[in-house]
């Protein structure tokens, strides 16, 4: 029993809400209340909003039954709610009508979903014996259809990574304020209404662009201010405001028509703030906040997670057991049960979508008794399915090689390339700023240690969700568009062409250019640091204000192919996929003068068409006639222009080359031999 305002919540029976907060669409979902006998309680009343996957919604009052008196003085009233379709919720809140015909509601509001997709428990999931792979047997769901296999090729394609909320809404079905997370488009830092049929309707465009690959923000439930994904309640359900289980299906099936590749972001790391540890007013050993009567709190799914000694408390204050930020709750991933629990749910996401690939968030907060045996048993499992170049993407944002090189033993097939890109960032600081991008182009940012999966397959970036964008860089120190899209085509052209595999981050292509900046709480007005500002919509939302104002608005209509940073974007992604030299080939600098040029050459076995690259890292234009190849690299006849990112270009002449580059331009030429 539960005590707030007038009311009494019964709210530790299995059956009823809200201690069962998730129902399927067969199920009664039956609440029971108690209104104080000193309001003259006479009718009971839940008043509901209702939603569902098709659009439909509804509001109203439902009369409840009257049971009995309790002899603390609490009248008992009980409700079962009308049915509603798989993907569905009712927002409910207990009201009365007195003696004297007044009625009132009370002000906590409680949220229901309804699934019948989702497991509820992790013995849902079958556990078959799949046979043995790599000499050990293999346990895990059997899928309910074909399988993808992986592509011939990773490094050729151009990654993609999409928040779903903030990425496109559907035009066929409007699921804002589906499921517990905030809905308000006005507010940074709240869902805005992205779906996942919102990216399905999108395929085109990314395909258009010259996206091969995408990485998709968790569809977990999650927490009220779980937006984002990150902060997960129920890790085996698909977030109602998101779509469902057959949406993500839906998505992954119209890519693969389109040999474009799906990565899903998953989290093992942590679940959303859900305990009130002894520190913060809880028992010894902690509670979670529901028990305590928390009116946003519910327990997590599965329920094999309703317990609190799966989780570290805050008396852990190392990098890996800490409570991420402080507040989220970290799984205690070195016990063998935990381990097993989010094995197991991996391979339930991988064998109902087929997904291509998992992202792990926050892989450095997790040790490496977790991650070996998880990195091992997946790529047993994704080969078992015919996937044999499953993808498994850490996400270790160490500011140093030699920190995310800590993590080798895990055998990553993939590790996001934070070193290299802090690396290239702190060039912005040179008074020409692009030296970094030159430098990571010709690959002189190789570390001189080993990756487990290989330098070359971790993936670089120029921004994402959680850094201030390549364009607000040079944007905010240049003040005019022009100029800095220049140098934002030239670091494009380094990175998408680069020795990496090249990853991108919605928005880039739009020339979006938010920054990392700060969030004052209303309530309190401490001021902290927020990355909701990094976040911008895709779709149209002119109600919401970010902080940067005019800066980090989009520049022009939404999902626009006419922008020349689209554009450009294609051209890059298009010449990447069809010359498998930039990721096969040897890099060589030809030379770098002091005027700002440099030239490179990518060359690999004498029956290919090797590539020139002229670069002007300078403020000056230059043009030269007297570049020459070096006579031990053979005869050419001839180049033909792939790209100028300024204009510029290259023309061949008696066995030396004339070059032609504004200021700050990338050329790329195809070098032709008779």
């Amino acid at each position: 029993m539960r005590y707030f305002d007038e009311y009494c919540e019964l709210h530790l029976d299995h059956h009823t809400a809200p201690f069962n907060w998730v129902f399927r669409s067969d199920e009664k979902i039956c609440i029971h209340f108690g209104v104080s006998l000193s309001k003259n309680p006479k009718i009971g009343q839940i008043a509901y909003q209702i939603h569902d996957q098709k659009g439909y919604s509804d509001s109203g009052r439902i009369t409840a039954h009257s049971e009995r008196i309790l002899e603390n003085g609490f009248k008992l009233f009980s409700v079962t709610l009308p049915p509603i379709g798989n993907g569905g919720d009712y927002k409910y809140r207990l009201g009365y009508i007195d003696d004297f015909g007044n009625e009132y509601t009370s002000r906590e509001s409680r949220c229901i979903l309804v699934c019948d997709e989702a497991p509820q428990s992790m013995t849902e999931i079958p556990a078959t014996f799949l046979g043995f792979v790599d000499g050990k047997p293999l346990y895990g769901p059997l899928p309910k259809g074909e399988t993808t296999p992986s592509p011939k090729s990773w490094q050729s394609r151009v990654f993609y990574s999409i928040i779903i909320d903030r990425f496109a809404r559907s035009s066929q079905v409007n699921l804002a304020g589906l499921g517990r997370v905030k809905y308000d488009p006005a507010s940074p830092y709240t869902s805005h209404g992205g779906t996942i049929r919102g990216v399905t309707e999108k395929i085109d465009y990314l395909k258009s662009l010259g996206v091969k690959v995408i990485i998709l923000s968790p569809v977990y439930v999650n927490a009220p201010d779980g937006y984002h994904g990150y902060h997960p309640i129920h890790l085996l359900m698909v977030d109602p405001r998101l779509g469902t289980l057959n949406c993500v299906k839906e998505l992954v099936k119209k890519a693969h028509d389109v040999d474009i590749y799906v990565i899903l972001d998953v989290v093992n790391n942590h679940i959303t703030d859900s305990i009130n540890w002894e520190q913060y007013g809880g028992p010894p050993g902690g509670e979670f906040k529901y028990i305590q009567g928390d009116p946003e709190a519910v327990l997590p799914y599965p329920i094999e997670a309703r317990n609190t000694c799966l989780f570290h408390g805050p008396e852990y204050t190392d990098m890996i057991n800490q409570r991420l930020f402080g507040f989220l709750e970290d799984w205690r991933t070195e016990t063998s049960y935990v381990r097993e629990l989010l094995i197991q749910h991996l391979k339930y996401w991988i064998a109902e979508t087929d997904v291509d690939g998992l992202r792990y968030d926050s892989a450095r907060h997790i040790g490496l008794d977790f991650w070996q045996p998880c990195v091992e048993e997946i790529d047993r499992y994704a080969k078992f399915l015919g996937k044999n170049k499953f993808l498994q993407i850490a996400e270790h944002a160490g500011s140093n090689h030699a920190e995310v090189l800590e993590y080798n033993d895990a055998k990553f097939t993939n590790m996001i390339d934070y070193p290299t890109y802090y690396a290239v960032k702190r060039s912005f600081d040179n008074p020409h700023w692009l030296g970094g991008l030159a430098d990571y182009f010709c690959g002189f940012l190789e570390p001189s240690e080993i990756y487990s999966g290989g330098w070359q397959n971790n993936l670089m970036f120029l921004d994402n969700q959680d850094t201030t964008r390549i364009f607000h860089q040079f944007l905010s120190r240049l003040g005019n568009a022009e100029e800095a899209r220049i140098r934002l085509h030239f670091g494009l052209a380094c990175l998408i062409l680069g020795p990496q595999v090249p990853y991108m981050y919605q928005g880039t292509e739009q020339e979006y250019s938010g920054a990392l900046g700060f969030h004052q709480k209303q309530e309190t007005g401490e001021t902290i640091g927020h990355d909701c500002y990094v976040r911008e919509d895709m779709f149209e939302n002119p109600g919401c204000v970010w902080i940067f104002g005019p800066i980090n608005r989009q520049s022009f209509v939404s999902y626009s192919q006419d922008n020349p940073t689209f554009k450009i974007i294609h051209q890059l992604a298009n010449i990447r996929f069809h010359h498998p030299l930039f990721y096969e080939g040897v890099r060589t600098l030809l030379f770098s003068r002091n005027n700002g040029l440099w030239c490179v050459l990518i060359h690999g076995d004498e029956g290919e068409k090797w590539l020139f690259v002229a670069m002007n890292l300078s403020g000056n234009s230059i043009s030269e006639e007297d570049v020459k190849i070096p006579d031990w690299y053979g005869e050419f006849s001839g180049v033909n222009l792939l790209l100028a990112t300024a204009g510029g270009g290259l023309h061949f002449t008696n066995g030396g080359m004339r070059i032609l580059l504004p200021p700050f331009t990338f050329v790329l030429g195809e070098l032709l031999r008779d």
